[in-house]
């Protein structure tokens, strides 16, 4: 709430709430308070927010109050005739007196704001407890307008004009100082046109809101922005912008982890595109494979050389000499038959990234469209009816974000290159971490040490990571055990559908049935 809006809110205050009597003060939910004034000729509802963000003062359509649920304030003045309502010449506060001394003083700025009841100059009762009782009260501050007391030549135009005017609201100014080009103006230029503007304001207002979602009370010809909707008052223009936010506030809440599950698939499906469209270099290593496996066939009546390597003859390059590796504790059959394995598994991996390839392309161009069409809804009402349409395809979202709050879990959570990450925090937390994980989901611990579990949310995804990041959670993991110290520690990697949690047994304590062990440096996780 600006001071502006504040001139006319005090005015249909004072009209409407004089000679009546507030007969009920309540608090029906956190930070927010409602007035049941009577007077003879009506009954009214008068609402005050202090909730961050959102602070606001306004008369509502009048309803009873509810009877249970609530808290109530401020009953000394039940019954108390209101005498005046009034505002500070500089400052965001209002008073309601009444005729036996009380004053309701409403702070409506900062993110303390409050509501609380005064009689003699000191403080009886607060709504929050940013106040306390048997305290002066807070005296309004004299703020500058149109007096400037220091040198502010080099101050943005934002800033030069909040010198010249601390009323000024803020919400405007960017639009103002675009439309006249306030960037260029000198300073009794500035000057004059503050004036003007706030003159406008304080004896004309054009209540309105525009269609970029601020509000104003300047008339579309001096904030030449269009007007998406105009109010008959002050009141209800404050009315409106205090339950719109609070609309808002529901649809970004109801948005934000949707959008975030939707980018962090993008974000993985790309990088595992990227790293599939190089499996041609699998393909290359088939090959390679396949001749070494050949060349050593060649080369079985060698035996067993008991060599990390050997040099030989090589069938594919007349003339030339090849050097291959070998396991030294099998002989060069052995060793052959070793490289066809692995030529097997590489074209086997080849022909798996050639399938995978267009799934997850798209699994890419769903998500991004999910996106597009809900980043473009506006309305909480329209969101909810679109995930409805959506339920089926929305489902594998929802699932990969569950995790809610890291103070709601009893793990650890974090994030690697994408991938949602659980980290156990005691025994009990590696239980309740492998029962709420998915059977698709990687599961990792430090092998043969005490440590957490680890866990890569990977929802409905069949697959694995990527290498890279399969070998920074290790060190997580790795981290978050008794191995914490060692220059490198091995760490079992492998789905949790592998993992089984045997009937009695201790907390923490699993059954690995399928795993795989990389050798990684423990790395403490970054915040």
């Amino acid at each position: 709430m600006n001071y502006y809006e504040l001139i006319y809110l005090k005015r249909e205050l004072k009209n409407k709430l004089t000679a009546g009597k507030i007969e009920q003060a309540v608090s029906p939910y956190k930070n927010y308070l409602e007035f049941f004034v009577h007077t003879e000729a009506a009954k009214h509802r008068l609402c005050f927010s202090s909730a961050p963000g959102n602070i606001a003062l306004y008369l509502d359509s009048f309803r009873g109050a509810k009877k249970s649920n609530t808290i109530d304030f401020f009953e000394k003045i039940y019954g108390v005739e209101i005498t005046d309502v009034t505002i500070p010449e500089t400052d965001r506060w209002l008073f309601i007196h009444f005729e036996d001394g009380h004053k309701l003083h409403f702070r409506l700025f900062s993110n303390r704001a409050n509501v609380f009841l005064s009689k003699e100059g000191e403080i009886i009762e607060v709504f929050k407890e940013y106040d306390e009782t048997e305290e002066e009260p807070p005296s309004p501050q004299k703020l500058n307008v149109y007096e400037i007391e220091e040198d502010i030549s080099r101050k943005s135009t934002k800033n030069k004009i909040v010198a010249i005017n601390a009323m000024f609201p803020r919400q405007n100014i960017q639009e103002l100082t675009d439309i006249y080009d306030l960037d260029e103006a000198g300073e009794e230029e500035l000057q004059e046109f503050v004036r003007k503007v706030c003159d406008e304001m304080e004896n004309n207002p054009f209540p309105r809101l525009l269609e970029n979602g601020d509000t104003t009370l300047l008339s579309e010809e001096t904030l030449p922005v269009k007007t998406e909707k105009e109010f008959d008052s002050v009141n209800d223009l404050i009315l409106y912008r205090y339950k719109n936010y609070s609309r808002d506030q529901r649809l970004r809440q109801r948005k934000s982890s949707l959008l975030k599950s939707l980018k962090r698939k993008i974000k993985r499906t790309k990088s595992g595109l990227q790293n599939l469209e190089q499996a041609d270099k699998g393909l290359e290593r088939a090959e390679k494979y396949e001749q070494w496996g050949h060349i050593l066939m060649a080369n079985a009546h060698l035996g067993d050389v008991n060599k990390e390597e050997i040099e030989v003859d090589d069938l594919y390059n007349e003339g030339e000499k090849v050097t291959i590796p070998l396991e030294i504790d099998l002989d060069i059959a052995g060793n052959a038959q070793r490289y066809y394995k692995k030529s097997a598994g590489a074209e086997k991996s080849y022909e798996e990234a050639m399938k995978r390839i267009p799934i997850m392309q798209n699994e890419k161009e769903k998500a991004e469209r999910l996106l597009e069409e809900a980043e473009e809804i506006t309305n909480l009402w329209e969101f909810k009816d679109w995930e409805k349409e959506r339920e089926e395809e929305l489902k594998e979202y929802r699932s990969q974000d569950n995790s809610g709050d890291e103070e709601q879990l009893p793990f650890h959570t974090l994030e690697v290159q994408g991938y949602p990450v659980w980290i156990g925090k005691n025994a009990k937390s590696n239980d309740t971490l492998v029962q709420k994980a998915h059977k698709e989901d990687v599961w990792m611990h430090a092998r043969g040490v005490p440590g957490s579990h680890l866990v890569i949310r990977m929802g409905n995804d069949k697959g694995m990571p990527e290498k890279k990041v399969l070998l920074e959670a290790a060190s997580y993991a790795a981290y978050n055990s008794k191995a914490k110290g060692s220059k490198l520690a091995p760490v079992i990697i492998t789905k949790k559908k592998y993992v089984r949690k045997p009937k009695g047994s201790p907390p923490g304590a699993v059954v690995v049935d399928r795993e795989e062990v990389e050798m990684v440096t423990p790395k403490k996780p970054a915040k």
